[in-house]
């Protein structure tokens, strides 16, 4: 059990309650007679003794099981992805990190939390680009994703084991045990950097065509100068609806250009 520094100074009360412990043991030790006292009087006696230090108590340890994140666990973490992590540039002020670093500052562990969502996003828009997802794979823990991940060589294993290890110590945090600021701070970084390997990923395999054909430029031309019907759907609306464009190529390049900022979706596009 560890404790912080106590303030100086301890009342008399805590010096006379020594004493009286300090005699009652003697007491029992020696088999005094006239003084009789059994081990469970001492222990609660004991007890009374540490209630005054009870807000000092900064970690507890019992065999194996240690209720504190150590710097110490994170440094370990760290070493092993400094070495299998793509480097990357600084993104203080890029979101989702600026978000991350602004809730350090206000709950370490609800910043921890955060990390831990956006890992658990990013798993799952990775796991989805394989085209043998199991129909209930949205539904899979942390750890399956990870280990499905690996086992279709999308995700090499020492980044999972990076992963594992900073998706425990996250848990831990949100369930309860301390974490310094400045450790939870080195841990959220650590789990941004892993969010970001994994849209990385995620990039690549989506940017990777299914399939390649060679053509030829009689092809390209009758593609160009086609016509396309493009089908989308706005969601966000009382009645949803569905929408259909018929778009020239540079019609399309345009739509295609500020897709992003419209508040619908395509479902298709067809050469008509």
């Amino acid at each position: 059990m560890g404790f912080a520094t106590p303030k100086r100074g301890s009342s008399r009360w805590d010096g006379t309650l020594i004493l009286v412990i300090g005699f009652l043991l003697g007491a029992h030790i020696t088999k005094w007679e006239a003084v009789r006292v059994d081990s469970i009087s001492l222990g609660l006696l004991g007890l009374l003794l540490l209630i005054p230090f009870a807000e000092l108590i900064r970690k507890i340890k019992i065999g194996e099981f240690e209720a504190e994140i150590g710097r110490d666990e994170i440094a370990k973490v760290q070493a092993k992805a400094s070495v299998e992590l793509s480097v990357v540039t600084d993104n203080k002020d890029v979101e989702p990190e600026k978000r991350i670093r602004e809730l350090l500052r206000e709950d370490p562990r609800l910043a921890l939390a955060k990390v831990r969502i956006e890992l658990e996003e990013a798993l799952k828009r990775l796991y989805g680009t394989t085209a043998e997802a199991e129909p209930e794979w949205r539904r899979l823990s942390l750890g399956r994703l990870v280990d499905g991940l690996v086992r279709k060589e999308i995700l090499n294993s020492s980044v999972a084991a990076t992963l594992r290890e900073v998706i425990t110590l996250a848990n831990r945090a949100v369930h309860g045990e301390r974490v310094e600021a400045s450790a939870a701070e080195e841990l959220a970084v650590l789990g941004v950097r892993l969010v970001y390997e994994l849209q990385q990923l995620h990039e690549i395999r989506i940017l990777q065509p299914s399939k390649k054909t060679i053509i030829t430029s009689q092809d390209v031309d009758q593609y160009r100068s086609a016509k396309y019907r493009v089908t989308t759907i706005i969601p966000l609306v009382e009645n949803p609806i569905k929408n259909t464009y018929l778009l020239g190529q540079e019609d399309l390049d345009h739509f295609l250009e500020f897709y992003a900022e419209c508040a619908e979706f395509i479902i298709s596009i067809e050469r008509v």
